[in-house]
């Protein structure tokens, strides 16, 4: 990763905050995030991964309040359709573009590139996407071991991804109620990467722990699978799911 430090909405960012003359039930909650996507220098492994962070940590704690509300996560491909394509991501979020590129600009003008030589990853693909938040999991503080399914998404005819977000949003809080702790996304890149053709967002739901996967699969079959938020959730379609287990690094302040 020649560059791990900043690490799936609309075709481009304007999408994330174009708005129609539709009257929608709720206002989406947006974020950024960055993916870098990469495979291990020869010899190294996560372990030294996560030595290098606490480096990249150290630095950061040195930046004043530049870097208070980022979270970082290492994600480790686990069910996946291609183990070979990479090693390894390393997941910044922030909660808008302008701590994101404030962060960036301090990485590029006090220091990055010194530390970036002593990293054990090289990257094959960067990414840079808008989010928008459909729930939350039950942590997301520091330490917790996450599960995380990533999937291509393809809107309906009629469908746009606001209806969608106002469809899923219904149906995450109706899950909540019944113990259910996924975190849900809806991603588009912004830059780094084209979606294939037909495909129109990726979702990413994910868990603080691997066993609460199989608990909120439990919960789904059981209490939401036939209730009628569940069955209003229209208008998409996903396939091709890749899940990585991994480590929350860093926890916003």
């Amino acid at each position: 990763m020649k560059q791990l430090f900043l690490i799936f909405l609309a075709a481009s960012s304007s999408f994330a905050f174009s708005q129609d003359a539709v009257e929608y039930k709720y206002e989406p909650e947006v974020n950024k995030a960055e993916y870098y996507i990469g495979s291990y220098n020869k010899s190294k492994d996560l372990d030294d991964l996560v030595d290098w962070y606490g480096d990249f940590a150290e630095w950061t704690n040195k930046q004043g309040n530049t870097y208070d509300s980022m979270t970082v996560g290492l994600l480790t491909p686990y069910f996946h359709n291609d183990m070979a394509a990479a090693d390894v991501m390393w997941v910044n979020t922030w909660p808008s573009p302008l701590e994101q590129f404030e962060g960036l600009e301090t990485w590029m003008t006090k220091g990055g590139a010194k530390l970036l030589e002593s990293l054990p990853v090289t990257n094959s693909q960067v990414v840079d996407t808008f989010q928008w938040i459909i729930s939350e999991p039950s942590s997301m503080d520091a330490g917790t071991m996450m599960y995380a399914t990533y999937a291509q998404c393809s809107l309906e005819e009629g469908y746009t991804m606001r209806k969608v977000y106002d469809l899923y949003k219904d149906f995450a809080m109706y899950a909540a109620s019944q113990g259910d702790t996924v975190g849900r996304k809806m991603i588009v890149p912004d830059a780094g990467h084209a979606l294939p053709d037909g495909v129109d967002f990726v979702r990413l739901m994910w868990t603080s722990s691997i066993s609460e996967r199989g608990v909120n699969a439990d919960i789904y079959y059981n209490k939401l699978a036939d209730s009628e938020p569940s069955q209003n959730l229209k208008g998409f379609s996903c396939s091709n799911a890749n899940s990585y287990v991994g480590l929350s690094m860093r926890a916003a302040k």
